[in-house]
């Protein structure tokens, strides 16, 4: 056999297992930065977000509304290589400016923590402290109008975004 075929035949076997499954894995830093974009989403408030939740697979509803002023949303789905997360989020206009609000929490987590929150920390658009403790990890990121703060500990994985947007034109 020639050497090209050889190393051709290698690599389709190597690949049949993906293959045949017809998907491959989400590394669990790539589902801890895509649930940080939803929470980002959620945060930033609009009119389809609980539509653009359930498209990127989460089981999203709109809450009951307290108040024209204040919108909430729950949700849930499982983060894969992390474990299953619940999504609450809070949106409240005031002249000006709106408030958001987005948390996911993850209470069984499975998966390398240091890497999720590496990760996230090193996102472009963020900077901040990373701290290590007693085993958990810890950040504290601001990035614009966000601030997150996030954690991964024997208590769980923590996404908390706060962002405080200017409205134009007010």
């Amino acid at each position: 056999m020639r050497p090209g075929l050889a190393i051709a035949a290698v690599l389709v076997l190597a690949a049949q297992p993906a293959w045949a499954q017809g998907k491959t894995k989400t590394a669990p830093s790539a589902a801890a930065i895509a649930a940080l974009e939803m929470c980002e989403a959620f945060a930033g408030g609009g009119d389809t977000l609980v539509e653009d939740a359930i498209a990127a697979g989460w089981d999203a509803y709109e809450d009951d509304a307290e108040s024209p002023f204040v919108r909430s949303y729950s949700g849930g789905r499982d983060l894969p290589g992390i474990g299953w997360g619940d999504l609450f989020s809070l949106v409240e206009t005031y002249p000006g400016t709106v408030f958001g609000y987005c948390r996911i929490d993850v209470a069984n987590v499975r998966g390398d923590g240091k890497a999720v929150i590496d990760a996230l920390a090193g996102l472009d658009r963020y900077e901040g402290e990373v701290v290590a403790e007693d085993g958990g990890h810890y950040a504290s990121l601001a990035g614009g109008d966000s601030l997150l703060l996030t954690h991964w500990d024997n208590m769980g994985f923590v996404i908390q975004l706060t962002t405080l947007t200017p409205v134009a034109g007010e």
